[in-house]
């Protein structure tokens, strides 16, 4: 099993990158990565080409977004590209709150004979951006590229035949687009 980090964005909403950001004193990149190699053969970090020559994501495996796609399926696709006949860990680079109860969980709950693996979220009805994808689904978002091109990875996902598991915890699927005072001191982002 593969994992990549989605890290393409531009952070408009944040105002800032996102994965760069230091929490504890570490950013949320690197912590993503530690966090995620014990679950994977390879970590990669998923970017826009512009972004390869900065020193935070080139010290790490990359694979360079399709742009030919939206937003995280560009990543996603990358992903599916370099490697169609294993499955992918595919995680965003703004989820803080991500541990290893959350990855074990994930692992342990896989449904290979699904499309994919993916946590239940109450404001969206999946998390489709810490979710395992299978080589099936990999291979059908390869298939149907055209029409794919321009939706978001939970309407594709929709579509697919997934494993939708609950999460023990919610926290640990919160993303930074909704930061507030309250988390950005619990997190103590510098």
């Amino acid at each position: 099993m593969l994992a990549t980090i989605l890290t393409g964005g531009f952070s408009s909403r944040m105002g800032k990158d996102k994965a760069l950001i230091e929490v504890h004193g570490r950013t949320i990149l690197d912590r993503t990565i530690e966090l995620l190699k014990p679950y994977s053969d390879e970590v990669f970090v998923s970017i826009r080409q512009d972004q390869s020559e900065e020193l935070n994501r080139s010290r790490h495996p990359m694979l360079i977004d399709d742009m030919s796609f939206k937003g995280p399926m560009a990543g996603i696709m990358s992903a599916s590209k370099h490697n169609s006949s294993t499955a992918w860990i595919i995680v965003s680079c703004d989820l803080p709150f991500l541990d290893d109860e959350t990855m074990t969980q994930l692992l342990e709950m896989r449904a290979k004979d699904k499309d994919a693996t993916v946590f239940s979220n109450d404001e969206k009805g999946i998390e489709p951006l810490c979710s395992i994808y299978e080589p099936s689904l990999l291979q059908k978002l390869q298939q149907n590229s055209e029409i794919i091109e321009n939706m978001s990875p939970q309407l594709t996902l929709k579509k697919m035949n997934l494993n939708i598991i609950q999460p023990r915890s919610l926290n640990a699927l919160y993303n930074l687009n909704r930061m507030t005072t309250e988390i950005s001191d619990k997190l103590e982002i510098e």
